[in-house]
């Protein structure tokens, strides 16, 4: 047990001190938390900058919309003096061809033509603008529609108190609260449903990012022969076993480095109630055996291979099956209690994302499931660990044509 340790903590050292994991651990989050927290100064200082005046001109065919979208855009420049847009009315002699070639040499930011069929839908304004802003499009299409709206009304027969149609029409408020502390939820409704996906992708980057390292420097020592100098000191057994164990350790910190970053950011955004203690404790249960059964495939693969190419060809089977839960994330997340979320729950390589998927999207997921789902995940890595480290214990010596499927089993059945 002591050399294991050594060999873990050797392990762990090589890969916390490098580059690499210093910039994704810790650079990383920070610059994460330094967005988080100023994101909303950098918006209101980008707003308060002034900029150039975007003059537009307007042909008005109904004769009773310009001086509506003139209210509308006066209203849209008290309320933001630093973006100001100057609309004018075009002269008689102005077509719309002239109009574009002013546009196109920058002497006008875009044009409007309303047609006469707008007031009843059967025509379509026609909008050409300088560049593709997309904010700024969308703002010249909330003005002329608020204009043409208010056009309708005028000319309603019989007229329409449009004040009381507002007030018919204006939508209730709405609080989320949060059943466990009664208090009311604050955030958008999009992080609320990016939650689930948030711990499932995190789940899979430490398992990943980290197990693919020990795949790595398992091929390295064997490429370089320095596995034939560590293997005077240690077994085989112990060799895989501390750097598993070191890698694990790793993977526990990346995974603690990011959910302290995540639970910042909740809390800052008023939204601490998406980073909650149960579910990092869930994710941590399906941390530990999920890394587990991974780091022990990739590390009987380093050794059964002597090239990086051989080693990922090889591994490629249980990658491609681990995409499923990144494509099938929304239909999981949606609908939890599904068949087809109940089922991918206890296939072992997929289980620690797919449950922590439904986990985060239902809190009263059944506790036998999850139980039963834990117990198969670890009766499978048991399972992989121990063909894995007969695998290791003949593999990391041998040299030359990587192995078939079936000289692998062979190694499993007689090492």
């Amino acid at each position: 047990m002591k050399r294991v340790l050594i060999v873990a903590t050797r392990e762990f050292l090589e890969v916390v001190k490098t580059r690499t994991f210093l910039v994704s651990t810790l650079l990383l989050p920070g610059l994460i938390l330094g967005a988080t927290f100023g994101a909303t100064k950098l918006a209101e200082w980008s707003e308060s900058q002034p900029q150039p005046e975007k003059h537009i001109a307007v042909i008005d065919q109904t004769r009773q919309i310009y001086p509506l979208l003139a209210a509308q855009v006066e209203q849209f420049n008290q309320a933001h003096p630093a973006r100001k847009i100057v609309v004018r009315q075009a002269g008689p002699d102005e077509a719309v061809e002239s109009l574009r070639a002013k546009v196109r040499q920058g002497e006008l930011y875009a044009y409007i033509v309303l047609p006469p069929g707008v007031l009843d839908g059967s025509e379509a304004v026609e909008i050409g603008r300088a560049d593709s802003q997309l904010s700024m499009g969308k703002l010249l299409e909330q003005l002329v529609q608020d204009a043409v709206v208010e056009a309708r009304y005028a000319t309603a027969e019989p007229r329409i108190d449009r004040a009381l149609v507002r007030r018919i029409e204006a939508p209730p408020a709405f609080r989320d609260i949060d059943v466990s502390s009664g208090q009311e939820v604050g955030g958008s409704e999009f992080a609320r449903v990016m939650t689930p996906f948030a711990f499932m992708f995190l789940l899979f980057m430490g398992t990943f990012s980290i197990s693919q390292g020990l795949l790595t420097t398992v091929i390295e020592e064997k490429s370089s022969r320095i596995v034939e100098v560590l293997l005077s000191a240690v077994s085989p057994t112990e060799l895989l076993a501390g750097k598993i164990v070191g890698m694990a350790c790793v993977g526990l910190l990346l995974l603690t480095v990011w959910t302290g970053v995540g639970a910042a950011a909740a809390q800052a955004r008023g939204m601490e109630y998406l980073v909650t203690p149960v579910r990092v404790f869930w994710c941590l249960m399906y941390f530990l055996p999920g890394f587990l059964l991974f780091s022990a495939f990739l590390g009987a693969v380093g050794s059964a291979c002597n090239t990086l190419k051989d080693a990922q060809s090889m591994a490629s089977p249980l990658t491609l099956l681990t995409i499923i839960p990144l494509m099938l994330w929304w239909q999981i997340s949606d609908q939890p209690q599904s068949l087809l979320a109940v089922v991918l729950s206890f296939i072992p390589p997929l289980t620690p994302f797919v449950m922590i998927l439904r986990i985060c999207a239902d809190p009263n997921t059944p506790l036998w499931q999850i139980v039963l789902s834990l117990v198969l995940l670890w009766a499978a890595v048991v399972v992989l660990i121990w063909a894995a480290g007969r695998i290791f214990r003949v593999g990391i010596l041998m040299y030359g044509k990587p192995p078939s499927l079936t000289e692998l089993l062979r190694w499993v059945r007689y090492a």
